[in-house]
């Protein structure tokens, strides 16, 4: 005869996720994003805007931890150099256009590849592909006119014009050239290093029977 209660089931759920890890990177980047603002810093005489070379950590970081963490970790970080540099004014600017810029090349790393276990959907492997270079082409054009856009109202249109075409003009060109060295090595090792996330799976403790006469 069967066991009381022979149709209960008892059900664990398992799964893994690299949320914590990403949180981590996220912040990580944040940090040398502001890192990369600071350490550099040539005031351009025309304006209150200066040259530094924080785009490169920008575009690596949408590069490796997709739209989101690009987004977070190059708007925020970047926004923080300002403060730290006394550029105050330009921080909620750079907040918006270096998140941007960011997320641009996030999203096309993303969308071009498949599954991934650090960006949920950046490509693993070391290569480069076409939309690597587009999404970087993107942000930089995202981060030039975004700051002209800005500046107009600001400083007249040929002081937006001159520093979109020299100071920012370099910054995504060295940022695009620094991002497409390291990048995709960079981004193969990390994701060789962060455990897959593991599908949700059921597990089912099946119904136990008793032989008869036992």
């Amino acid at each position: 005869m069967c066991a009381s209660n022979p149709e209960r089931l008892t059900a664990f759920t398992r799964g893994g996720s690299s949320s914590t890890v990403q949180v981590a990177l996220t912040a990580v980047f944040a940090a040398l994003t502001t890192v990369a603002t600071v350490i550099v810093a040539v005031p351009f005489p025309t304006s209150t805007g200066y040259l530094n070379f924080g785009d490169a950590l920008v575009m690596l970081s949408g590069f490796l931890l997709g739209p989101i963490g690009g987004s977070i970790a190059g708007g925020f970080g970047s926004a923080m150099g300002d403060v730290a540099l006394g550029y105050t004014q330009f921080a909620p600017i750079t907040f918006v256009v270096k998140g941007c810029e960011g997320g641009v090349v996030g999203l096309f790393c993303r969308m071009a590849t498949g599954t991934s276990r650090l960006a949920r959907g950046v490509r693993t492997s070391s290569d480069v592909r076409v939309t690597d270079v587009l999404g970087l082409l993107l942000a930089a054009v995202t981060m030039m006119l975004g700051y002209f856009l800005f500046e107009i109202p600001i400083y007249g249109f040929g002081v937006a014009l001159a520093e979109m075409t020299t100071v920012n003009w370099i910054q995504v060109s060295v940022g695009a050239i620094v991002t497409l060295i390291v990048g995709p090595s960079l981004r193969h090792y990390l994701n060789a290093q962060i455990p897959s996330e593991a599908p949700e799976e059921t597990l089912v403790v099946q119904p136990t029977y008793e032989e008869p006469g036992s």
